[in-house]
């Protein structure tokens, strides 16, 4: 079995990549009579649009047997036994993490470890990693709302 869950993006992200796009248009647009400015232009920031891109078409988390293969772009690959998975919860948060929403699931492996996903059907890929390891605990989000106000 091998399903390829595709991350959820939020418009900001998106918003993102579209106007470092159009500047640096722009910017070779008005360096093109400098060779210097379009070299050190063309390099330096069409790497940042390219890597942009890059994570906003290939963020994804595929299970496949009894693995969670997670892949963000070129910059962030993890291979995650789905047996070692104890939680997931859900939480909105910006940390850093191969994810583009903010509305992430946390997924809890090991005895401290965290990473956050984002997705898109996120209630189909957690109950795709529980028929894989049924003693997954989820948190849900009442209950998180619970714990986090220390009651």
């Amino acid at each position: 079995m091998e399903k390829i869950y595709k991350s959820r993006v939020a418009r900001w992200y998106r918003w993102t990549c579209i106007g470092v796009a159009a500047a640096f248009g722009c910017s070779l647009f008005l360096c093109f009579q400098s060779t210097w400015l379009l070299l050190i232009d063309a390099l330096f920031i069409g790497l940042c649009v390219a890597l942009m891109f890059d994570i906003l078409l290939h963020t994804d988390y595929t299970i496949k047997d009894d693995r969670l293969f997670i892949r963000c772009g070129v910059l962030f690959h993890m291979t995650l036994p789905i047996d070692r998975i104890t939680e997931i919860t859900h939480k909105s948060t910006i940390l850093s993490s191969p994810a583009l929403s903010a509305k992430r699931i946390g997924i809890r492996y090991g005895r401290n470890n965290w990473v956050y996903i984002s997705p898109q059907n996120q209630e189909a890929f957690i109950s795709d990693l529980k028929s894989i390891n049924p003693r997954i605990t989820e948190m849900s989000k009442n209950k998180m709302a619970y714990v986090n106000r220390g009651e």
